[in-house]
């Protein structure tokens, strides 16, 4: 027997259709019967349920008692002061936004399990793609990727647009300059960034040696005012901004309403 949402209208048997299995299969599933299919057929079930947004009776109670206005930013990078500092402007800004939204912010810098329970989205900033998929292989809330480049746009990513960065540097010292930026970024995510820019340094370590001589352009407001970059002319282009925040509470509230877009990854 099918069940209907009232607001949506999505079926057992249509939720079956997109997983690609039975609808026997479904409701073993809804109804706990784990013994009856593999675990990748559980996931590709459970992810479907929640990409159609699909509330049968009884998983409607599974889902309400997880429900708990708690949006998780799990960050990766945060060894090195700066790194932290970087953070806590992202922490400041993001947290003011989502009290406004009734929203908790809850940060996690490590994970004993992949598996997070009492979190309505998680927001992975910094994250590798390899641990960002196995995050999304064990939860069933909405992933977004903050600093890091996923290839999968059924993922929302919210990167910094670095030809934007490039030409305000070009503005204001034609070509003569270099980019410095303190280590926020996933691997994959570096090698975008290298592609538009030249000159890069990513800073990881505490120190400040190897930043070049010369001007110097910045997407982080921590090195605007060190004693040791004091003899640099240097110009900031901010990444966190209240139009980055605005971008990932975008894609938040985009990714919880199954919103359609031509897009999921968005530069600001």
């Amino acid at each position: 027997m099918e069940e209907k949402m009232e607001d949506n209208k999505v079926t057992i048997k249509e939720v079956a259709e997109k997983a690609g299995v039975s609808v026997t299969t479904v409701s073993f599933i809804l109804n706990g019967i784990v013994d009856k299919c593999s675990e990748q057929t559980r996931r590709k079930v459970l992810h479907t349920i929640n990409l159609l947004n699909y509330r049968p009776s009884g998983l409607a109670q599974s889902f309400a008692r997880g429900k708990s206005y708690n949006i998780i930013l799990l960050a990766d990078k945060h060894e090195t002061v700066l790194q932290q500092a970087e953070s806590f402007q992202l922490v400041r800004l993001l947290g003011k936004a989502l009290e406004k939204s009734k929203l908790n912010l809850v940060i996690r810098t490590y994970l004993e399990a992949i598996r997070i329970d009492s979190a309505d989205a998680i927001i992975c900033a910094g994250i590798e793609e390899e641990t960002f998929r196995k995050i999304a292989a064990e939860n069933y809330v909405p992933l977004l990727a903050l600093d890091s480049r996923i290839h999968d746009e059924l993922f929302f990513q919210v990167l910094q647009d670095f030809e934007k960065v490039m030409a305000a540097g070009r503005k204001e010292f034609g070509e003569d300059f270099s980019v410095v930026l303190v280590d926020m970024y996933s691997g994959s995510e570096k090698e975008e960034i290298l592609k538009v820019c030249k000159n890069v340094t990513f800073l990881s370590e505490h120190g400040l040696g190897n930043v070049p001589k010369g001007n110097i352009v910045t997407v982080n407001e921590s090195l605007m005012n060190l004693p040791e970059l004091s003899d640099r002319k240097k110009l900031l282009v901010p990444a966190n901004t209240e139009e980055r925040i605005e971008a990932i509470l975008d894609c938040y509230r985009k990714a919880i309403n199954r919103e359609s877009v031509t897009t999921h990854v968005v530069r600001v």
